[in-house]
């Protein structure tokens, strides 16, 4: 079965139509981002393609840019995105659109309740964890969005706050980890991503949970820590246990990273010299895994802050292992996340013995000495390597100020979020306006500007 592609059902159109009622037809007025005909399985796959869209997408590429992981260079949009020139609501549309739409909120609640009507408790489960990534995503990075309204029959719902969304969101895994322990026999090998194995799943809500409380820390303060060490102490336990995308070679089914450096645009998403320069300072074995090497033969990175950093200083993203592998499996959930949530809650509630098992534990792994008694920067440092190309490192900065980045060239500050969809503005009146979100540049989650 195709990885991307839902088999198309009830296409076939009736001949005999008259001209005076065909518009109001059940098959002309249904909704087809919400395919009554399609399989909980067909609808399933669906699913996993939004989310793997959204952890890979253009998202996630702006998100390496501003935490300058990623550069833009050559003058084009990816350099415009990348010094925050020319955003606006358009630029979201389509990946707002993604939560709700097709294999978003819609698909996801149809499984869901599929799955419930036919007392398949673990299939409901894997489904609710895809929601909770994908609501996740959504308060992440706008805030407040549709969410309690969101999926009915109301059109113009209204925005949940982003601190309840999250709230809701761990009631909704709790849930999810019951129905993973119930009975059903799940989507089988319709997951792509554990294949049904129900303890992966539990694993990977945990840790999701841990995200979570990790959410909370600045608006409520670091008593949010021992909620996530408790999390994290059950979330993935090991690297076998990684939440990754599911990819091949296949032209419509290649890594989306792989794809953009292979089409007309690729050269112009370089490395950021941030990253570049902390894992050329660790002698980090991943640098072959992330860049290519620069015309001068090794490793650089594009200061976005300066923008005068010589072309052959740069290194590509092109020719990095992981592009020049277009089944390569994105990780999104992972035991070094894990294990670095530990290390992050661990010293942050004033137990470095275990801060530094935790955080060497990910170390050793990539062959880097052990260090015995780590700070928090050495921690998120750590983290911030890992979570190159992942969206978690824009949370990650925005709750800690780690790494200590600049804003871009002639730019005061680093965009803390993003504007919500132009549809979603024009068709939803209880979408804040343009010049509202402008003057409120912060999420609830985050009322700390980083120096």
């Amino acid at each position: 079965m195709s990885i991307y592609k839902i088999a198309a059902t009830g296409l076939c159109l009736a001949v005999a139509l008259s001209c005076t009622d065909f518009l109001g037809s059940e098959k002309a007025i249904s909704d087809p981002n919400n395919p009554t005909g399609a399989t909980r399985n067909q609808l399933f796959v669906g699913v996993q393609s939004n989310i793997m869209g959204q952890q890979e997408g253009p998202v996630a590429m702006l998100v390496c840019e501003w935490m300058q992981q990623c550069a833009g260079i050559n003058g084009r949009f990816v350099e415009s995105q990348g010094k925050y020139d020319g955003i606006t609501a358009d630029a979201f549309d389509t990946p707002f659109s993604s939560i709700y739409t097709a294999g978003g909120l819609l698909g996801i609640r149809a499984v869901e309740a599929s799955a419930t009507t036919d007392g398949d408790l673990a299939y409901r489960g894997v489904a609710r964890v895809y929601e909770a990534l994908n609501m996740m995503y959504a308060a992440d990075v706008w805030g407040a969005v549709p969410y309690d309204e969101a999926a009915t029959d109301n059109t113009k719902p209204s925005f949940t706050p982003q601190m309840q969304v999250y709230s809701e969101l761990l009631t909704l895994l709790d849930g999810s980890i019951t129905d993973l322990g119930g009975a059903g026999s799940g989507p089988g090998a319709f997951d792509l991503i554990y294949g049904g194995d129900k303890a992966k799943w539990i694993q990977a809500a945990h840790t999701l949970k841990a995200r979570i409380y990790l959410r909370r820390v600045e608006k409520l303060g670091n008593g949010e820590y021992a909620s996530a060490l408790t999390e994290a102490n059950l979330g993935i336990s090991a690297p076998a246990n990684d939440f990754k995308t599911a990819h091949s070679s296949a032209t419509s089914e290649r890594n989306m990273w792989a794809q953009f450096q292979v089409s007309s645009f690729g050269a112009d998403l370089v490395a950021g010299s941030v990253l570049a320069n902390l894992m050329i300072a660790q002698s980090d074995p991943r640098l072959p895994e992330y860049f290519g090497k620069n015309p001068n033969g090794g490793y650089g990175g594009y200061d976005v802050t300066t923008g005068s950093t010589p072309l052959a200083a740069i290194s590509p993203i092109l020719g990095s292992a992981r592009t020049d592998d277009a089944s390569f499996r994105q990780p999104i959930i992972t035991y070094d996340e894990n294990q670095l949530i530990k290390a992050e809650a661990s010293v942050q509630t004033g137990n470095a013995v275990a801060a530094a098992v935790a955080l060497n534990a990910v170390r050793a792994r990539f062959g880097k000495a052990a260090i015995l008694t780590p700070t928090l920067t050495d921690i998120m440092n750590e983290k911030y390597i890992l979570t190159f190309q992942n969206l978690e490192a824009f949370s990650d900065y925005r709750r800690t100020c780690i790494p200590a980045l600049k804003p871009a060239t002639g730019k005061l500050v680093i965009p803390s979020r993003l504007y919500y969809g132009s549809t979603e503005a024009q068709t939803n009146p209880n979408t804040p306006s343009f010049t509202v979100q402008q003057a409120n540049p912060r999420n609830e989650n985050d009322p700390n500007a980083c120096p």
